[in-house]
C-alpha cells in the first residue's frame, strides 16, 4: 500500500513541477529544493538549471524511501522560446526500474525514442517539447504575461497536449517566508476529477512555491518550497 502511495506522488512530481527563470525572459542557474509528506511518507525533490545561453541543462531528482526519479533535460533558449534536444529519465525502487532517452531534431520533425526505436514519433510540431523544457516554457510564457498556454509535449509513448489557465494571484505561506504568487491551473476534460493548481512568484523569478493536486479519489498531495538560489546567490522572502 504504502509503495503504490509513493509511486502515486512521486509521479505527480514528475509531470508537474515547474522551474524557475526571469522576468526579461532570461534564464537564470538555479538551485530550488522542495519538501512534502503524505501519509507520513517524506519527499524530497531538486531541481538545478545549469549552463548559459545556448546550452542549458534542467536535472529533477526525487527521493522517497528506497525510491528515486532522475531526469535532465537539454537545450537552448532564445527570444523566450525553449528547444530541446536531448532528454533522459531514470526510476528506480517503485517496482521494475524505468528509462526513457529521447533525441530531438524538430527541424526534420521527428522525435527519436533512443530506448525504443518502434516509439519514434514522426512529422512533430517545431515547437515540441519534453516533460522537462514544456515547464520551462510554461513559466517563461507566463513571465511574459501570454495568455495561451498550450503545449505539444512528447512523453516517450505520444505527443500529449497541456493547456493551463491564469486565475489571478494569492499570498502564499512557505518556509521561506510570504509571497504573493500567480495562481495557474492545468486544463483537464469536463469530466475529469484531478486537479492540479500551482502558485510560482514572479518576486522569486517565477519559482514555483506551491503545487496542490487532488486525485481522482480524493486523496490531495501538496509540495512547497524550502530553499532557492539564484546565480548561487539565496533568495528569501524579502528579495
Amino acid at each position: 500500500m504504502r509503495g503504490s502511495v509513493v509511486r502515486i506522488f512521486i509521479s505527480s512530481l514528475f509531470f508537474l513541477f515547474l522551474s524557475t527563470q526571469s522576468l526579461a525572459s532570461q534564464l537564470e542557474p538555479f538551485k530550488a529544493t522542495y519538501t512534502a509528506r503524505y501519509n507520513g511518507i517524506s519527499v524530497t525533490a531538486t531541481r538545478e538549471l545549469t549552463g548559459q545561453e545556448g546550452s542549458w541543462r534542467l536535472d529533477f531528482n526525487t527521493f522517497a524511501l528506497f525510491a528515486s526519479i532522475k531526469e535532465y533535460s537539454r537545450f537552448i533558449s532564445q527570444d523566450g522560446n525553449i528547444t530541446p534536444y536531448h532528454y533522459e529519465y531514470r526510476r528506480k525502487g517503485l517496482g521494475r526500474d524505468r528509462g526513457t532517452i529521447l533525441s530531438f531534431e524538430p527541424d526534420k520533425g521527428m522525435v527519436f525514442n533512443v530506448s525504443n526505436p518502434e516509439r519514434d514519433m514522426e512529422n512533430v510540431s517545431p515547437n515540441i517539447l519534453d516533460k522537462l523544457s514544456y515547464q520551462m516554457q510554461l513559466t517563461l510564457d507566463v513571465a511574459a504575461g501570454k495568455e495561451n498556454l498550450q503545449y505539444e509535449v512528447a512523453d516517450g509513448k505520444k505527443i500529449r497536449k497541456y493547456t493551463f489557465a491564469k486565475e489571478g494571484s494569492e499570498v502564499i505561506k512557505t518556509p521561506m517566508g510570504k509571497v504573493e504568487a500567480i495562481k495557474v491551473r492545468r486544463v483537464r476534460d469536463a469530466d475529469s476529477e484531478r486537479e492540479t493548481t500551482v502558485w510560482i512568484a514572479p518576486q522569486w523569478n517565477y519559482a514555483l512555491v506551491k503545487l496542490v493536486q487532488r486525485e481522482e479519489n480524493g486523496k490531495k498531495y501538496q509540495i512547497t518550497l524550502k530553499k532557492l538560489s539564484i546565480n548561487g546567490k539565496s533568495v528569501g522572502a524579502g528579495q
